[in-house]
């Protein structure tokens, strides 16, 4: 009977050591596949790479139900930088990828906690991040991590599963703590060189867009509105007899002068809109998805915001004028013309048209080109 019981006890700690072995080589490949796809987001070089990896990937390599990234827009930009002018993206990726503004949206991200929160509680606690997700009714777990930099929330992934018993506290806690710092420095990273890459594309005495940038950007941007039936208003800027001002108070005044100015469109136009320094004392505004009436508006309060603005040298005021023209995307298209580069030189030229017209009726007014059908 001795013998039988000391064999019964051999085999059940034989059990147990198999379990364990078991439990602790699953955990070895749990950790390599959590460090590989660490060092792989972190490794993304670009906007659209780090999103594949971080909401498309992660759902097959992990056996997710879905997943949701919320960033907290701290600097203003994040929308722009992360989407990198992808429209359609953004469009598609709405509900899985959510910016949260920092004035907006401040009782959520005060909600955001700073550890990892695993099973339903975190479904319970931000509803609002799965709320318009088409398989929200599968969800039975999930797990909460905090992006964190400098002790500073940055944004939270939300990993989510069918299976009820996927994500429970106190169990992986280590490898999401894992994922989550490398997401977050992945995130920054991708950020940042985005800034800097942006830095490149600024003129660099008004902070504006420069023409390289300008001239990218704007034709995204009209093969999107040709391919969305919308339209773009083209506006050219030049500052009334610039030479002048140069010649009469200093080429520093006349730095002033356009640093203003710049400072000036970007209070009336959106953040999606493009303001470039084009050449000289002429800036260029691209103004996507608006109608040419709303243009003319935002041109006429432009107009009498710079020429309401008094500009000071040795003490001295003066004010200075602006002439604007303008040309719609919309009223220069026909349903054969959909060469983008066409569209691009012509309507940038009918903009151009529009300012000579100004200047030559006087200066400081708003001229909208009118169309011949191409």
């Amino acid at each position: 009977m001795m013998n039988e019981s000391i064999y019964d006890q051999n085999q059940e700690l034989q059990r147990k050591l198999d379990q364990l072995l078991k439990q602790a080589r699953a955990n070895e490949k749990k950790q390599e596949l959590y460090e590989t796809f660490g060092f792989e987001i972190i490794g993304a070089s670009t906007p659209k790479q780090l999103r594949d990896l971080l909401l498309s990937q992660i759902v097959s390599r992990f056996q997710l139900l879905d997943v949701v990234l919320c960033l907290i827009d701290h600097h203003k930009d994040t929308e722009r930088l992360f989407f990198d002018r992808d429209e359609e993206v953004r469009l598609q990726l709405e509900n899985k990828l959510q910016i949260l503004d920092t004035l907006k949206d401040a009782e959520i991200i005060q909600s955001l906690v700073n550890r990892p929160l695993l099973g339903v509680d975190a479904l319970k606690k931000y509803p609002w991040m799965i709320a318009n997700l088409k398989a929200k009714n599968q969800i039975r777990s999930a797990a909460f991590l905090p992006l964190l930099r400098s002790d500073r929330v940055i944004g939270a992934l939300l990993m989510l599963s069918h299976d009820p018993h996927r994500y429970q506290e106190g169990v992986g806690t280590l490898f999401l703590q894992k994922l989550s710092a490398m997401t977050a420095v992945a995130v920054e990273n991708c950020l940042n060189q985005q800034r800097l890459k942006e830095i490149s594309y600024q003129d660099v005495l008004t902070q504006a867009y420069n023409r390289r940038y300008f001239d990218l950007r704007f034709k995204d941007e009209i093969a999107r509105c040709v391919r969305w039936d919308d339209d773009l208003i083209c506006m050219f800027l030049d500052v009334d007899y610039f030479k002048k001002i140069n010649d009469t108070y200093g080429h520093q005044t006349g730095d002033l002068v356009l640093r203003r100015m710049v400072s000036l469109i970007k209070e009336q136009v959106r953040s999606c809109d493009i303001v470039a320094r084009y050449g000289g004392e002429e800036f260029v505004v691209a103004l996507p998805s608006t109608t040419l009436q709303a243009a003319h508006e935002i041109a006429e309060r432009l107009r009498l915001a710079i020429c309401s603005t008094p500009m000071s040298f040795l003490n001295k005021q003066f004010r200075v004028s602006v002439s604007i023209g303008m040309a719609s995307l919309r009223g220069l298209l026909t349903a054969q013309q959909h060469d983008v580069d066409f569209i691009c030189s012509t309507l940038l030229d009918s903009a151009d048209k529009a300012l000579y017209e100004a200047k030559e009726g006087g200066r400081n007014q708003v001229a909208v080109y009118v169309s011949r059908i191409l």
